[in-house]
């Protein structure tokens, strides 16, 4: 794997993470986006893509590569967090992808980091 170009991550990608506040005995649940439009690529997975990685999960629709940051294990950790990929500058368009599978370094220089995703209803 090269360089990382903005070509190759040319979209956006916002990680937003889970949290539950109590209030009068019960908790709400909320998502709030820690890292904000990030460069990533998304890729719908179609074909043998799309056999392979449903032989890990059946829920399997996706693969995001994004930037290497220090602390993705944490922050991708234990389904905390999800993703709103925006494939348009439209809020309309976003959508909500659960990640499925652990995060995979891409490369041993930490440049990248790939998850497969299903997407979810908002």
């Amino acid at each position: 794997m090269g360089e990382i170009t903005a070509g190759r991550l040319g979209q956006r990608v916002s990680i937003v993470a889970r949290t539950e506040t109590e209030s009068h005995g019960s908790y709400t649940e909320a998502w709030a986006a820690t890292h904000s439009r990030w460069p990533g690529a998304v890729r719908a997975l179609d074909g043998r893509d799309l056999e392979r990685a449903r032989q890990i999960d059946p829920r399997i629709a996706y693969e995001v590569t994004l930037r290497y940051w220090h602390a993705y294990l944490d922050d991708l950790d234990g389904g905390r967090v999800r993703l709103t990929y925006h494939p348009t500058a439209v809020s309309a368009d976003d959508r909500t992808l659960e990640i499925v599978t652990p995060p995979i370094d891409v490369d041993a220089a930490h440049r990248q980091v790939r998850v497969f995703c299903r997407e979810v209803a908002a």
